[in-house]
């Protein structure tokens, strides 16, 4: 079991399966298959419209038995376009028990394959939230509002620390799973976006770090804003970040959005093709996008230590999300804590 999720170990697997490949403009979907001992049989991804879904790549690798169990990270799909319906597909097979990760919200399946495998006398268990945190994007998009989904990530100290100023070996407020779980957290978007003092005082990396995807790209941005001599020493170093800025230059990573508000950001943001975005950073960039009451979905993590020396977590993000925002779930972490609003 792998705690961080509050999956079972095999949808964790299922998880990590789904983010090894952007299926846009469909769903990132993964499927593992154990036998009655637990024990993996195969596992499958989608990688695109017009491929085999992940449940078909469980049905061409192997031979599906009828004590198996099936780990699904979306409802199966219950139609038939350029890929086959997959619940058709699953009930030509031995396959009795099927776990699947949230009700797909396409209203050609929404639930409709669930019910006909449940009526077909298949066992069928749901663990809710495990789509919504591989396609974060995923549900907004069924609702063909085309918004960007906005989710926040902040780490503090128990005292409320999000900056460690003693001299210190140690850059990081959080602990390991806490850092695990960031990396796949930003496996899960299209873009991260931090402010100018993070990138300046942390020069972060903002990629992703996980050993099992080595591979995945995401676009970065600074919110950086008015005229500051000081973009000019740092962003050669930072090549492969853009610079959101109110003005000109020619370098070729600065954008110029003309006024820092929140709708010429989104204006920009949608222009790139960007769906979903993870802001990570301190309290400025935090509350630029709480004044738009923008987040859909946020990482509070904090850390049972305290912190002498450092900046503290602005009372004006607690009560944004006490005040606007529902506590969802609650992970212990070793002697970190996350909690997820939404």
């Amino acid at each position: 079991m792998l705690s961080f999720l509050n999956y079972p170990n095999t949808m964790y697997l299922a998880v990590i399966e789904a983010l090894k490949f952007n299926a846009f403009p469909n769903p990132k979907v993964g499927a593992v298959l154990v036998d009655k001992d637990n024990q993996i049989k195969t596992m499958g991804h989608h990688r695109g419209k017009g491929t085999n879904h992940a449940e078909i790549e469980i049905i061409k690798n192997t031979r599906i038995d009828a004590d198996d169990t099936l780990f699904v990270t979306l409802e199966p799909c219950f139609h038939t376009d350029t890929s086959p319906s997959c619940a058709d597909e699953l009930l030509k097979t031995n396959l009795k028990n099927i776990v699947v990760g949230d009700v797909d919200t396409d209203t050609r399946t929404n639930g409709k394959s669930i019910s006909k495998l449940k009526n077909a006398g298949l066992n069928v268990s749901i663990i809710n939230n495990v789509n919504n945190f591989i396609n974060p994007n995923y549900n907004n998009k069924n609702l063909n509002n085309g918004s960007i989904t906005y989710i926040g990530k902040i780490a503090k100290s128990n005292n409320n620390k999000i900056t460690n100023d003693d001299i210190t070996d140690e850059k990081y407020i959080t602990n390991n799973s806490s850092l695990k779980l960031t990396h796949l957290l930003r496996a899960t978007v299209d873009a991260i976006l931090i402010g100018k003092n993070t990138l300046i005082n942390d020069n972060p990396l903002l990629n992703v770090r996980h050993e099992s995807l080595p591979k995945i790209e995401i676009e970065k941005y600074v919110l950086w804003g008015s005229d500051d001599r000081k973009i000019y020493d740092v962003i050669d170093r930072h090549f492969d970040k853009t610079f959101i800025t109110t003005f000109d230059s020619t370098k070729p990573n600065i954008m110029n959005i003309n006024d820092l508000t929140f709708q010429n950001l989104e204006e920009y943001l949608i222009s790139q093709k960007i769906s979903s975005l993870l802001v990570e950073g301190g309290n400025f960039v935090h509350k630029f996008f709480i004044e738009s009451s923008s987040y859909d979905y946020f990482y509070k993590f904090t850390s049972d230590d305290d912190i002498k020396n450092g900046l503290l977590l602005d009372p004006i993000i607690n009560d944004y999300l006490t005040d606007k925002l529902s506590l969802n779930k609650e992970i212990s972490l070793k002697d970190n804590s996350l909690h997820i609003y939404n």
